[in-house]
């Protein structure tokens, strides 16, 4: 695989249903972010309980660590960057020390690609690529108060000589256009299979007000299928009861 080239960005579309993206949309997203030394990055939604979730470690957890290190709800700049970020998450993340790190999100974090002098998987897998530093920004979602973005940005260049100062302000205008066309794909509560989707119908049913035998005729199931599907959900996001339910779903934008 070759190196990453700056001049060939494209957000790759192969997993999601994304709307057609326009030249200029493109040039919109990528052209500052270039301009400030950075030649690729992949975006993300971040569940804002992503860290204490991964240090937790509790396979009961809606948010496990296999699930955190899924390769869902990602654009990629291009398909190397996509191809990148799966060799990351598959054969590197797991053991290094940068994945939990960079999942808090109070502030930017720069990756650690040495260890005592000695080069790491994580500074061999980036170095291939001629990459030499890497930076996880996160960045505040005003539209919900449990997940927010997250740009893992690539360079060429050592830290010190990149243009930080601007950083922000670029990634927040990008932000925004991702957010208006790939709000959906990129919220982490709509990867990696959460919930079953038969589930999710049934609670968008159960939100307008329909009774159990009302959505079980217009699901074409049992009442006790129902009653299993919406028992599933409130477990899983530890609800106390049916409208405490519909409530939480509404702030993880599920239904």
């Amino acid at each position: 695989m070759g190196q990453i080239n700056s001049s060939a960005w494209l957000i790759d579309e192969s997993d999601f249903d994304l709307p057609p993206l326009t030249d200029d949309l493109l040039n919109t997203i990528k052209s500052p972010i270039a301009e400030l030394g950075f030649g690729g990055f992949w975006f993300q939604g971040i569940a804002n309980s992503a860290y204490q979730s991964y240090l937790g470690n509790n396979r009961k957890s809606l948010l496990t660590r296999k699930v955190l290190r899924s390769c869902g709800g990602v654009i990629a700049s291009s398909p190397t960057v996509k191809l990148l970020h799966q060799q990351y998450v598959t054969r590197v993340a797991s053991t290094d020390i940068n994945f939990a790190a960079a999942l808090k999100l109070d502030s930017p974090y720069c990756y650690v690609l040495s260890e005592d002098g000695q080069p790491t998987k994580v500074q061999k897998l980036f170095n291939s690529h001629g990459i030499n530093t890497v930076l996880s920004w996160p960045l505040k979602n005003f539209a919900s108060d449990t997940w927010s973005g997250r740009f893992t940005l690539l360079s060429k260049y050592p830290y010190e000589e990149l243009n930080i100062a601007e950083l922000e302000q670029a990634l927040k205008q990008a932000q925004m256009l991702i957010f208006e066309h790939f709000h959906n794909e990129i919220n982490p509560y709509r990867q990696y299979n959460l919930f079953n989707k038969t589930a999710i119908r049934a609670l968008e049913m159960a939100a307008t007000g329909l009774h159990n035998h009302e959505i079980s005729e217009q699901l074409d199931i049992t009442v006790r299928g129902v009653e299993y599907h919406l028992e599933s959900l409130r477990s899983k996001l530890c609800a106390s009861n049916r409208a405490n339910l519909v409530h939480i779903a509404h702030q993880l934008e599920i239904i």
